[in-house]
């Protein structure tokens, strides 16, 4: 029998199944869940050291002689404490002890409870990590303490050994409702050789890879479309991936599918679950698209793996399995192999995304901020290096269609308004060829002292879509109809960049119409002129409501 409380059964359920059980056992009544739940299970070879500071080495010459992680397990307070000697041990001779250990629940850490000190982090630097387990209550509670329990039991041995807490809150009553068996869990493999996967990978038929944000690399471009072309697995790119068709006519089932985000938002939802994967790949960073994420934490992969340069977990949607450490492109080539193909297993799954994704079609549309978009994205050169701000900028341009490579960026890190002028401020200062940043009114004004600095590169060109207010605001749910609040929501304004734009030596243009933005365009565009350019384009918000409520409408027709 195990206690009934579910992040102990997460626990021991995983400590199971990354076969860790060697385990040294202090006693206490805060950790008696815990004991009870690890002694009473056979697979586990348990040791009573009532002294946590003995039990801490004690645990130390377990992992010395089986060279394989120990837990350590105590109750709160000076407890834990006095395992620190033995912990800063393992740091410096790099080995793998698991210091579990019970505690208070942090409402009542300094409240003049029994045995209340504060416990997490309490092993600071000598830790290759720390945790604090939630106590379950919902779904997201239950994916976040098995994500957290897993990442610390991969950090006691990735880059080199070493000791990892593992801090578990325990709420009163600590003897109640008890569990016969341990739950079917998630457990995350960290794999550094690529090679095994490739069989792993040519077993699902279902197969997708999502591109992240990502510099541009012609490689990594030719690996995914021979890796189509072989598979029939579907690629998932938006802009920021820079990823686009190779130069050489492939099918269109090969074709990175650039408009998902619109797919899924078509798609009924009792007409999505044929769209999932089997195997989903990750790589790279940042992905801008919301629609992608709800789908994928509603039907859930059979395995998800990540690539990660670091090692370290990331589970964007809450499904990850397995964690491949190092690079994107080698990865890809390790799937490729001796470049045989695999078959025509998953060219089905494929041609099902690409027959939604080729119905549909980029409408027309009027004089607004996604026609100002369109245009620029449609005016500047092959190649061009170009810089989205957050908010509208960035989620404007992932709904025209980019075919042609461009190298485009934008701080997702955060994705924060702030510094979007800045950054491609700096980039113009050390490159050579034009910079276009495309920015929206709320990103500039906050950023504005991007521009009031010494040396402000000729090749700059901003384009600014100023709507009078933070446009984005009025698309999101709930935001449509005017309130109270809606002021301090978008923050209405009636200024103009043009006198800051000026004084900062930009030539200065400005269109409020389709005729004035197009004959603008040329001279924005080219590479001639001994000025910085900034182009104002003033649009209304409630026409570029209108324009994107006709958009979506008129997707499919």
């Amino acid at each position: 029998m195990y206690s009934g409380k579910k992040h102990i059964l997460q626990l021991v359920a995983l400590l199971k199944a990354h076969g860790i059980s060697q385990v040294v056992l202090s006693p206490g009544s805060r950790n008696a869940p815990i004991i009870h739940s690890l002694a009473g299970d056979p697979f586990f070879r348990c040791h009573s050291v009532v002294d946590e500071r003995s039990a801490g080495f004690y645990a130390l010459g377990i992992a010395q002689y089986r060279a394989e992680p120990v837990v350590v397990c105590c109750t709160s307070g000076t407890a834990a404490l006095n395992i620190a000697p033995a912990v800063a041990e393992a740091f410096y001779r790099q080995l793998p002890i698991i210091v579990v250990a019970a505690d208070r629940p942090p409402a009542w850490i300094g409240q003049m409870d029994g045995q209340t000190i504060p416990q997490p982090g309490m092993f600071r630097s000598l830790v290759k990590k720390s945790v604090q387990l939630p106590e379950i209550n919902t779904e997201e509670d239950e994916w976040y303490c098995n994500r957290l329990i897993n990442e610390a039991l991969l950090a006691a041995d990735h880059h080199g050994k070493g000791p990892v807490h593992i801090n578990v809150p325990l709420s009163e009553p600590l003897a109640g409702d008890m569990a016969d068996r341990l739950p079917e869990v998630r457990k995350i493999t960290r794999h550094t050789d690529m090679r095994p996967l490739r069989e792993r990978f040519l077993r699902h038929e279902r197969r997708m890879i999502i591109v992240g944000q990502s510099d541009y690399d012609p490689r990594t471009v030719e690996a995914l479309d021979r890796l189509a072309d072989m598979t029939g697995c579907v690629i998932l790119a938006e802009h920021l991936s820079n990823i686009y068709p190779p130069p050489h006519t492939r099918p269109t089932d090969c074709l990175p599918v650039k408009n998902f985000d619109e797919v899924l938002r078509l798609l009924p939802p009792d007409e999505r679950a044929p769209y999932a994967p089997g195997l989903l790949i990750t790589m790279g960073g940042h992905i801008v698209s919301k629609h992608i994420r709800q789908f994928l934490r509603s039907f859930p992969p059979e395995e998800h793996w990540h690539v990660s340069p670091s090692g370290e977990v990331a589970d964007l949607f809450q499904h990850v399995t397995d964690i491949i450490v190092g690079d994107g492109r080698a990865f890809l080539e390790q799937l490729i192999g001796d470049g045989k193909a695999a078959g025509d297993g998953g060219r089905a799954f494929a041609r099902l995304w690409h027959a939604a994704s080729q119905g549909i079609h980029t409408p027309e549309v009027d004089f607004s901020d996604l026609y100002a978009v369109k245009a620029l994205l449609e005016a500047i050169p092959d190649h061009a290096f170009l810089h989205l701000a957050n908010s509208s900028s960035v989620r404007l341009a992932q709904l025209c269609r980019i075919d042609r490579p461009l190298r485009i960026s934008c701080n997702r890190g955060c994705n924060g308004i702030d510094g979007c002028l800045s950054t491609a401020a700096g980039f113009a200062a050390v490159n050579e060829e034009p910079t276009f940043l495309l920015i929206g009114d709320l990103a500039f004004f906050y950023d504005m002292n991007g521009l009031w600095n010494s040396r402000i590169s000729k090749n700059l060109r901003i384009l600014l879509n100023n709507n009078g207010g933070g446009g984005i605001f009025h698309t999101l749910p709930g935001h449509g109809q005017p309130s109270a609040a809606g002021h301090y929501v978008s923050a209405p304004h009636h200024t103009s960049a043009k006198g800051w734009a000026e004084a900062c030596g930009f030539t200065y243009l400005q269109a409020s119409d389709k005729n004035g933005l197009d004959g603008h365009l040329p001279a924005f565009i080219s590479r001639h002129g001994d000025r910085p350019i900034l182009l104002e384009v003033f649009s209304s918000i409630e026409k570029n409501m209108e324009i994107l409520r006709h958009y979506y409408n008129n997707l499919t027709k």
